[in-house]
């Protein structure tokens, strides 16, 4: 009994701590049952914030469900004709969006759109690819490098303007996939033009080749408009940006000195036709002055016959009047002989 008596004792004695943590452990677990409850039950979820999306005037815009395809609609997802019929022509679009639960309690959840949208941006790009950093679009070397059938290795420049027209804009996103058109001219259209100029250039030696690059050039150009329409791309320019850079600087210069000496030769080929021109002058001056020379001379002598027929005549016509008025008399007075009033009538 005695031992019973002293463990009453004890558990009187520590029955004020063991109520007082009683009741802090319950008031810890009805605050942590409040905070739970407040978060799980109470606190509401995230709310619906509208989703925007605007469209500048050089961008279409395709709104892509991203959810509630059946299985038959599968076939004709993002097909030409699905996203021709997907063209947005808005230019603000709001995003349809619905609850994604990320737990179990009804207040754990997102909203996600249903739909998303692509833009295709139309605006043209325009590139200049040459060796020279201070003529391409680049400060590299961007050259496109060939060779000629005799095996010489040349870079030249190329300029090209390439976009997207309105009615294409769904075609280039079927093929390209949301790809931006300056991706595509730098790697596609570049390598497709690189590999028609390798091949063209490639059937001439170089001499020819040097004759023929426009031909050349405009035979590429034709054939990257028609492959890249079929893609909805429309190629408006491309064309020869710089003459050719050789691999090898000895043919250059070989090249400009024939040129220099080819230009000597004209120069002075041009220099004789030009002399020969001003000699030719020469002579057609010189006849020409004695052709008027010999006009005048003869229009001298016409007018001087002329006066002598008119002094002639005058004189004529003087005695004819002398005589019709003479009365067969000799004149009364004479005078001297050799004097300078006597008038002649022979």
């Amino acid at each position: 009994m005695r031992y019973g008596e002293d463990e009453e004792r004890s558990i009187n004695r520590y029955m004020p701590w063991i109520k007082a943590s009683a009741w802090t452990c319950l008031g810890i677990v009805i605050f942590v049952a409040l905070v739970l409850g407040y978060k799980l039950w109470l606190k509401p979820g995230p709310p619906k914030i509208e989703q925007l999306v605007e469209i500048q005037s050089n961008q279409t815009a395709f709104l892509i469900p991203l959810e509630g395809e059946s299985k038959a609609g599968q076939a004709k997802f993002m097909s030409e004709e699905f996203l021709n019929q997907s063209k947005v022509a808005t230019k603000r679009i709001s995003l349809p969006l619905r609850k994604y639960y990320t737990g179990r309690w009804s207040n754990q959840y997102k909203w996600i759109p249903t739909a998303k949208v692509i833009l295709v941006d139309r605006a043209p790009v325009t590139r200049e690819w040459t060796k020279e950093e201070s003529t391409g679009t680049s400060k590299r070397d961007e050259a496109l490098w060939v060779e000629s059938l005799d095996s010489i290795g040349f870079g030249t420049g190329v300029n090209i303007t390439a976009m997207i027209l309105e009615d294409d804009a769904a075609k280039f996103l079927y093929y390209f996939g949301g790809v931006s058109l300056e991706n595509i001219v730098d790697k596609n259209i570049r390598g497709f033009v690189n590999s028609v100029l390798s091949r063209e250039f490639a059937a001439y030696d170089l001499e020819k080749a040097r004759a023929k690059k426009n031909e050349i050039f405009d035979k590429a150009s034709d054939t990257a408009k028609e492959h890249f329409a079929k893609m909805g791309i429309t190629i408006s320019n491309l064309g020869l940006a710089e003459g050719m850079v050789y691999e090898d600087k000895e043919i250059q210069t070989s090249i400009n000195n024939k040129f220099t000496a080819e230009m000597r030769i004209q120069v002075e080929t041009q220099n004789n036709l030009a002399q020969e021109k001003v000699n030719t002058r020469n002579v057609d001056i010189a006849k020409a002055e004695k052709d008027a020379a010999l006009e005048f001379q003869k229009a001298a002598e016409a007018r001087k016959q002329m006066v002598n027929v008119e002094v002639t005549k005058i004189l004529a016509e003087a005695k004819l009047v002398m005589a019709n008025k003479w009365d067969g008399k000799l004149p009364e007075k004479i005078l001297p002989q050799g004097s300078n009033l006597l008038l002649s009538v022979e």
